[in-house]
């Protein structure tokens, strides 16, 4: 037992002293100049239901989407439009449950997934508008009974 304890102090000592290393070298890379982020906007979690061959729902998985825009002045418009854009993501999860690039609360075909995603938005807030679109898995949900 006592060599398993002093593995695991050995273990995390290493995880402290690379963190550590880390958090040392982000100055360093602020001081380079590394771009700003990109303005996004968040839509609210999407819950993807996971259906078994019998048709009846196992579990939910929950998706973030997050938007990234061509500018910040973009960021005013997108909030307007915020339920329209949910509404508009929510269809194209769906969608791509029936077409199969969503199966067992996985996304198969992220390419397709975010090609849709990117046509429904830019055909709200106009072309070019929309610059990445960054799909999370966040939980995994049972089923209610």
């Amino acid at each position: 037992m006592p060599g398993r304890f002093t593995a695991v102090v050995r273990a995390v000592a290493v995880c402290m002293a690379v963190a550590l290393g880390l958090c040392a070298a982000a100055p360093a890379f602020a001081a380079e100049g590394a771009a700003p982020l990109p303005p996004t906007i968040k839509i609210r979690p999407v819950l993807v239901p996971v259906v078994s061959a019998r048709g009846d729902v196992q579990r939910y998985n929950h998706l973030e989407v997050t938007l990234e825009l061509l500018n910040a002045a973009k960021v005013p418009e997108a909030q307007a439009i915020a339920p329209r854009l949910q509404d508009a993501v929510l269809g194209v999860i769906y969608t791509g449950v029936e077409k199969g690039w969503i199966t067992n609360g996985a996304i198969t075909n992220a390419q397709a997934v975010r090609q849709k995603i990117l046509e429904r938005s830019e055909a709200l807030m106009g072309r070019a508008s929309v610059t990445r679109i960054l799909i999370t898995p966040v939980a995994k949900q049972a089923a209610w009974p």
